[in-house]
């Protein structure tokens, strides 16, 4: 049964730049079931992340439905955002944001530097595995698998690849969208990527583009927000597996958020992280959670 809005706790913030702000309401109950695991059970780069007391997770701040920071609370909300109050209750037991969670901003271009310099223990972006990445990060998962799209303002006509030919198409720097639209259409006018997502939809509204593509999750947020103006193809051209990024050669992190994600699959909190921010968008059900590959 699906959820149509998640239950939350009633925050009290003070916004940090770049940072989730840091007061909670921790009187509401945990949300998701899993249990905390045992200290002789964590690895020692999780049971590090246990004694700091806190774990930080780069996060969007931008995109709907996966990870959007709450203007008025400073909460990050989203899919990726849940499944990283999952881990983090694993690891403490309890999600206590300011507390043992904090989320900082992650773009495209900065992911693997954070990830190398321990500005974060990891990211959780719409953060597609590829070959290339795998060899600047270790990947756990996937947790979900997205396809590319195309989003375009009402009434284009613009239904699939093969459309975008002589068609401006905006997408995010540093992003393989950005390299899907070349392959599949090299036709396809992509010569000025921009910083992010909500950057392409502002571009497109204003008619600068004529497209925006990128993982249908990641349109059908910004879609949720100008439903009267915008559009999304039905058709998807590309398999976008999400992977939870690592520093480089962390097999034992790896290992315990593969394990973590497993029992989610398992016993329903995958499905609640669903059902409460990518379903409340009609975004299609998976069958099932997808294989964890990277391991």
């Amino acid at each position: 049964m699906r959820r149509a809005v998640l239950a939350v706790a009633v925050l009290s913030v003070a916004v940090a730049t770049g940072c989730q702000a840091d007061t909670v309401d921790d009187t509401v109950p945990p949300f998701y079931n899993i249990d905390q695991a045992e200290r002789s059970e964590m690895p020692k780069e999780v049971r590090d992340i246990l004694d700091s007391g806190r774990l930080t997770i780069g996060s969007k701040f931008d995109q709907p439905l996966t990870g959007l920071r709450d203007k008025a609370t400073g909460r990050i909300e989203g899919f990726d955002a849940e499944i990283g109050r999952i881990i983090t209750q694993r690891i403490f037991g309890k999600v206590a944001e300011g507390e043992n969670l904090d989320f900082i901003e992650t773009v495209p271009a900065n992911r693997e530097k954070y990830l190398e310099d321990g500005t974060v223990d990891l990211v959780l972006a719409t953060y597609t595995i590829t070959p290339e990445r795998k060899k600047a990060v270790t990947f756990a998962g996937p947790y979900y698998e997205a396809g590319q799209a195309i989003m375009t303002r009402k009434g284009e006509g613009i239904e699939d690849i093969k459309d975008l030919s002589k068609k401006k198409v905006c997408a995010a720097e540093g992003t393989t969208s950005l390299d899907n639209v070349e392959k599949h259409n090299p036709r396809a006018n992509v010569s000025k990527p921009m910083r992010n997502w909500s950057s392409c939809r502002q571009a497109l509204l204003e008619k600068e583009y004529d497209a925006v593509s990128t993982d249908d999750v990641i349109l059908y947020g910004f879609l949720s927000e100008d439903p009267s103006k915008l559009e999304i193809s039905k058709k998807t051209f590309t398999t976008e597996p999400y992977g939870i990024g690592l520093p480089k050669g962390s097999t034992e992190l790896q290992k315990f958020i593969n394990e973590t994600l497993e029992l989610a699959f398992d016993n329903g909190d995958w499905q609640t992280a669903f059902d409460s921010t990518l379903a409340v968008a009609e975004v299609p059900d998976p069958e099932s959670p997808p294989n964890i590959t990277e391991k």
